[in-house]
């Protein structure tokens, strides 16, 4: 039986609606960058200023945000209170989201902004960790998976920086 397929596009609008501060990690990002990797969640590292937390839960309030050992949104009470801890795992009408609030690997969400590239996906404007980025995070991590992802984000990093430049 195969998965149902995850609607990314619809947590990203929420959060693009709500104006939340996140970069796209993880397999999607890798995904983006040119990666085989499936993926069936959709990790974003977010601001952990406190002004962000707000937005965050009125971007996921009307997709039903809860975690998933909780069996079902009746049992959780989603609010800014929801918004502690490292990584915040979350089951919603649109998928599975982790939103990661510390950053093993890089030197702090500013600086992850700052890198990550602008993308123009489904006509939204997202912001996807750079190549660099998500292999000092997936170092950082250290899972067997995470090791076979990394040798395939370095060979799409040394296909990029091999390439001529685009528009000539």
């Amino acid at each position: 039986m195969q998965p149902n397929v995850p609607e990314f596009i619809d947590l990203l609008r929420a959060f693009n609606d709500q104006e939340v501060r996140y970069v796209i990690v993880g397999g999607l990002a890798m995904v983006l960058h040119g990666s085989t990797f499936p993926t069936f969640d959709l990790d974003l590292a977010i601001s952990d200023d406190q002004a962000n937390a707000e937005p965050i839960v009125r971007a996921l309030a009307p997709l039903h945000p809860f975690p998933p050992q909780y069996g079902s949104p009746k049992n959780f009470v989603w609010d800014a209170r929801s918004i502690t801890g490292a990584v915040i795992s979350l089951a919603t009408d649109a998928g599975f989201v982790d939103l990661l609030r510390v950053h093993p690997g890089v030197d702090g969400f500013e600086k992850l902004w700052e890198r990550a590239e602008a993308r123009l996906v489904a006509g939204l404007l997202i912001r996807v960790a750079c190549l660099d980025d998500l292999i000092k995070m997936k170092r950082a991590a250290n899972r067997p998976k995470d090791l076979e992802h990394i040798k395939q984000l370095e060979s799409l990093k040394s296909i990029r920086d091999s390439a001529p430049p685009t528009g000539l």
